[in-house]
């Protein structure tokens, strides 16, 4: 008879510290994930294995766990660690944006605009190319739709409505942005430059290095 072998959760989890701190990710995957069949609710372990998960290829196991932790924790309470999970989740799937946008709902709630804004920005960072522009431009009008006056994410949701063939809406946006900004010659500058690769013209060229 095959006696099996008890479970030792101090063990189990040094064996996890151990692997992951080595580089051996499968190992540690499966030594978390023995620590999760007798304790599903170990919001910690679930937020520790989720990215192991996606460095394995196991994508949907990753966003599982890393949605159970987050959830976790919200429900006991614990905001700005739900919001830690998110943020280590957004990285790994940065085209899963919603990640970013639990993040920002949840600065607002705290009333932490500013804090909602960044995170949206630095999601929208991770999107550089072509396929990634629609999600890019979600994220830049939810960072309008907190703050109208952003200079940096006017200018960047120009540019790309530019690059899409959306000349229209780009032009009104950066008419709208150099009302608002006033005489600050910088900031002028910008817009106007920003105006002239939009439509480049004699005056265009003017308007941007006169700052007018």
């Amino acid at each position: 008879m095959f006696w099996q072998r008890s479970y030792d959760r101090g063990k189990t989890m040094a064996a996890a510290e151990k692997a992951r701190s080595r580089g051996r990710v499968r190992k540690a995957v499966r030594c978390y994930l023995k620590v999760l069949e007798h304790d599903p609710a170990d919001h910690v372990v679930r937020s520790k294995v989720a990215p192991l998960l996606a460095r394995v290829g196991r994508w949907d196991e990753s966003r599982q766990n890393f949605d159970k932790a987050a959830a976790g924790y919200l429900d006991a309470g614990f905001t700005p660690k739900a919001i830690a999970v998110w943020t280590v989740a957004a990285q790994t799937f940065p085209e899963q944006v919603e990640y970013w946008e639990r993040i920002a709902n949840e600065q607002v709630k705290r009333g932490k605009r500013q804090d909602a804004v960044l995170a949206l920005l630095q999601g929208r960072s991770m999107l550089r190319n072509k396929r990634q522009r629609p999600l890019a431009l979600l994220l830049l009008r939810q960072v309008l739709e907190l703050e109208p006056g952003h200079v940096d994410a006017t200018i960047d949701l120009a540019d790309q409505l530019r690059r899409d063939g959306t000349h229209d809406e780009a032009k009104r946006l950066l008419a709208g942005l150099l009302v608002r900004i006033g005489k600050v010659r910088s900031l002028r500058r910008r817009v106007r430059f920003a105006q002239f690769r939009l439509e480049p013209s004699i005056r265009g060229l003017l308007d941007w290095a006169l700052a007018r």
